[in-house]
């Protein structure tokens, strides 16, 4: 990265991606890449651990799956918060405040003494790593739209989806060494250095001139503008139910793989790191195919397989380890090839209120998990049965919206738009 002096990035704004330099650009998307990672840095390290917490805290395996659920409205209220504020009053105060605030949340948890602390620590992970997803996500479209927006999201997650690979590899080994507690300093450590960068590299991208009103009524603004766009909508409520088919699949699995086919919990990380792998690969494929077809056919494309995933799991229930890892690594395939073109047709008209859309998208996205979280409770995690059944549920709802609410037909082709 290259070496700038602070002092000399306070007060500097930047609001086009033409203004950045080779250098800057470089810095600009390992950091937002980081920052993006930090929610997948407050879930997939933890899973291979879960059994550990259990036992460690004397609590069942259903009240350790609430900690991930902690973790999910932590997120949704972070993005309910942070994304407006970021609005008012610039991206970089926000996600310089949201990476150490997610760093130190972290670190605090390492000395969690009782699951109800750790509980509520868990919930602030997941708060301040929402805002730094968030207002990444606000930052790059500041700077890009159409297309060059999509090319930006791809790079930046050419490196960001590594993150769901990285993490349960890490959580995996060191909780095969060391107490499961050590992945918590692990990642505390990685949310306060990636601050330490950010307010040393990162300028702002959003000019006073285009700031909202700090007021609760020019925040609501930015609020009517997006909700008034019923493509914006359809997509909302499309990768809300793709993103819970992904938690499922998350809550599901430790269990799934562990205790139903007896992995240990280092195989059970690799398997894990295997779907994230496929996911990674996704992510690239899915920006390369929206170049040739509209994006918003794809997204029919992807939850239309969604579907057949979930119907594949159900009839295979009880085929073993490498059929239902075959489904699931397919199911992390098609989310990681939609997850730059939802953004990118969701922000296309609404520039002026990036950081509300993007918070809006995710706040959804979230309560959405966090009230199909209900369900898991109920599954019976020694066969892909239940799960087979929950994830076909969720894509056709997802399909629905986009079909019935997005409208694809009338969607524009942002291919050209810039």
């Amino acid at each position: 990265m290259p070496e700038t002096k602070p002092h000399k990035i306070r007060g500097r704004v930047i609001d086009s991606g033409e203004q950045l330099s080779k250098k800057l650009l470089l810095s600009y998307i390992v950091i937002l890449a980081l920052a993006m990672s930090l929610i997948p840095y407050s879930i997939d390290p933890y899973l291979p651990a879960f059994p550990e917490v259990a036992d460690f805290f004397g609590v069942p395996n259903g009240t350790v799956q609430a900690s991930l659920t902690g973790v999910t409205v932590g997120i949704a209220l972070g993005q309910l918060v942070i994304g407006p504020l970021s609005d008012a009053f610039g991206r970089r105060p926000l996600i310089l405040a949201a990476t150490a605030g997610f760093g130190l949340s972290a670190t605090l948890a390492f000395f969690a003494p009782n699951f109800e602390v750790f509980l509520f620590l868990r919930f602030a992970m997941g708060f301040f790593a929402a805002g730094t997803d968030v207002v990444s996500r606000a930052i790059v479209r500041d700077l890009f739209k159409g297309q060059p927006m999509q090319t930006m999201l791809a790079r930046v997650f050419l490196i960001q989806s590594l993150s769901p690979i990285i993490g349960p590899i890490v959580g995996s080994q060191v909780t095969e060494v060391a107490p499961w507690q050590t992945v918590f300093l692990i990642f505390g450590f990685t949310g306060i250095l990636l601050a330490l960068f950010v307010y040393r590299l990162l300028i702002e991208t959003l000019p006073v001139a285009k700031r909202r009103s700090s007021t609760p009524l020019g925040l609501a603004r930015g609020y009517k503008a997006v909700l008034k766009d019923r493509v914006y909508i359809g997509l909302m409520i499309f990768g809300a139910f793709q993103l819970s088919a992904l938690f499922a699949y998350l809550n599901t699995v430790p269990f799934l793989f562990q205790d139903g086919y007896g992995l240990s919990a280092s195989d059970f990380g690799y398997w894990v790191a295997a779907n994230s792998f496929a996911s990674y690969i996704g992510v690239q494929v899915g920006a390369y195919a929206a170049r040739v077809i509209k994006g918003q056919w794809l997204l029919a494309i992807y939850s239309s397989l969604g579907i057949l995933i979930g119907l594949g799991l159900f009839a295979t229930a009880g085929s073993g380890l490498l059929v239902a890892e075959a489904f699931f690594m397919l199911q992390l395939f098609i989310f990681g090839a939609g997850i730059t073109t939802i953004p990118t047709i969701a922000l296309y008209n609404h520039g002026s209120e990036a950081g509300t859309a993007a918070s809006l998208l995710g706040v959804v996205n979230f309560s959405t998990t966090s009230v199909v979280s209900v369900v898991y409770g109920y599954l019976n995690t020694d066969t892909s049965h239940d799960i087979g059944i929950l994830i076909a549920a969720l894509f056709t709802v997802s399909l629905a919206s986009l079909i019935f609410i997005t409208r694809p037909w009338k969607v524009p082709d942002l291919r050209t738009s810039n």
